[in-house]
Parts: structure tokens; sequence; C-alpha cells
């Protein structure tokens, strides 16, 4: 009986194995197909004044969403981040409400739901979608410039991330800032979990698009390097700027969408990045925001959030 049970769960970890597969071929083929075929529009060149455009996907992940906004609220200069987008993918946690009456408060806030293929890299396209509608008809000097892809498991640890990521950017030239290392590809590669890209060397015919995979930016990274652009190492995680918690959004949708296949993955628990005391220094930051985290005060959190994303942007 233990050995037909055992081969039971081989089967069914092979047949969701094979699932999230097809699903990452399925999207990476489309929209790599849609890519070539209708490349995007073309963007006025960088001009070196940096202006963010935060990108956030939510998968039921709204008490670290919480969390990552509260302490980028408190960075000296969050007036660099001009738009802050969140991506709703279909979230089950109850936090959608709360999404929705913050960005009814805050003018840079917006909210988009999305209801259909909810994969982080769809997520993340999405965002930019939307960024190019909003920005349709205003004068490119007040575009944003720069996408900062953040998940929500992110806490800042460092109040110069901004302003030393942006620096990152304009003193090299680079098209591309993020913790680079050397892995399993042939080209290094950032975490798609925090990086920043140029808007227009994104825009490039050349440039691959996120798509659904186990790394959603690598593709498109390596189109960068390909294209003989400058990728620079930022150290995020190992120079204390933030920290990554890791795989929440994989645990919360087992909790909430165990339908979904992402809820199939093995890997769940948090990693931390492998950085030294990383647990205990996202423990810390937990601690240090409790009281604002718990559900009954919302309105406390949802009016502090308000008023530091409501000061005015950085100008040109």
């Amino acid at each position: 009986m233990q050995r037909m049970r055992h081969l039971s769960q081989l089967k069914g970890d092979r047949l969701n194995s094979l699932r999230r597969h097809l699903a990452m071929l399925g999207d990476q083929a489309v929209v790599l197909l849609r890519h070539k075929l209708v490349p995007p529009p073309a963007v006025e060149p960088f001009d070196g004044d940096p202006r963010f455009a935060l990108i956030t996907v939510n998968f039921s992940t709204t008490r670290f969403l919480k969390l990552m906004l509260l302490t980028l609220s408190e960075q000296r200069a969050l007036a660099l981040v001009h738009r802050l987008i969140i991506v709703d993918n279909d979230s089950g946690d109850g936090g959608l409400p709360f999404i929705r009456r913050l960005a009814s408060c805050v003018p840079r806030i917006y909210l988009l739901e999305n209801r259909r293929f909810p994969t982080h890299a769809r997520g993340m396209r999405l965002g930019v979608s939307l960024l190019d509608d909003l920005e349709a008809d205003i004068p490119p000097h007040q575009r944003v410039n720069l996408f900062l892809f953040c998940d929500t498991d992110i806490i800042f640890r460092n109040r110069d991330t901004l302003p030393d990521l942006a620096q990152a950017i304009v003193s090299t030239h680079a098209a591309f800032a993020g913790e680079l290392f050397l892995g399993r590809h042939a080209y290094p590669e950032a975490q798609a979990s925090f990086f920043a890209v140029r808007r227009d060397c994104y825009a490039r015919p050349d440039v691959s698009p996120l798509v659904h995979h186990g790394a959603p930016a690598y593709f498109m990274q390596r189109s960068l390097w390909r294209a003989g652009l400058h990728l620079e190492h930022f150290p995020s995680n190992f120079g204390g700027y933030i920290l990554h918690r890791g795989r929440s959004a994989v645990a919360a949708t087992r909790d909430y969408r165990p339908g979904n296949a992402h809820a199939t993955a093995t890997l769940h628990k948090p990693h931390y990045m492998g950085v030294p005391a990383g647990e205990q220094i996202w423990q810390q930051t937990e601690v240090h925001h409790e009281e604002l985290l718990q559900p009954a005060n919302e309105a406390q959190l949802l009016a502090i959030l308000t008023s530091r994303f409501s000061a005015p942007t950085s100008t040109t």
C-alpha cells in the first residue's frame, strides 16, 4: 500500500511538472512571436534624469505588499518614484479592497486587476502596458524612463536605495541594474524579484520581453547582453539595500489558489537570498511594523501610506 501511494505521488509530481512546463512554453511561444511580429513602439532615449515606475505583482501576498510599501515609503528619495503600479493576479487573500482604496487615494498609485493567466511575467507585462496607456498623451520629459520591477515580498533596508540604484545606471550608462550572478545560464543574471531597466532599452525590438519561466527576466537580460548593452551589478540583497524573502507567492497560491499550476511547485519555503541572518532581519522588520500590519489597523496604514505617497514627485 505504501509503495502504491509513493508511485501515485511520483505520478502526480510528474503531471504537475508537465503542467508548469507546458504553461511556460505556451506563454513564451505566444509572447515572443507577438514581439517579433509586432515590436513595441519606439521610446525616446534616456535623458539622464531618473524617473522610476515601480511595478509589482500581487498574488495573494497582500500582507507582504503592505510591508514592502511601508519600507518603500521610508525612502529619502521617494519622489523618484513617479508611478507605482500594482497588478493583482486574482488574489484570494481578501486584500483587494485595501489595494483599491489605496489606489483611489494616491494619484501616483494604480491598480490593475488581472483575472486571466495570472502568471508573474504576464502581470509585469500588463504593468508595462498600463504605463504605456497612462503616459500616451504626456510630454516625453514627464514620462518615466526607468522600470523598477519589485516583488511584493521585498523590504527596503537602506533609505538611499532609490538614488543609489538610479546613480548605478546613470553613472555607467547602463541599460539594466540588478544583483548579477552566474548560475545555470551562459550569461550573468539578476532575479526578477528586484531590478531596474531603462525604458528605452526595454522597448528595443531586439530585446525580449518578460516571459513565464523559472527566471522570467532571463531572456530579456540575455538579449541586452547580446545587443552589447551594459548591465550593471547592483548588490541589492548582499549590499544591504533590500531583502527578498522569496517564494511567498508560491506558498500563498498553495493556500488560496490550490488549483493553479503555480501552487504545485515543490519549493515554497523562504530563502532570503542566502543573506546572512536574512530571516532574523526580515523578522525584525516585521516586528517593527507589526501594529500597522494588523487587519484592524488598515485605516491607519492607509492614512500613513496616503500621506507619504501623496508628496510631490521629483521634477526635471
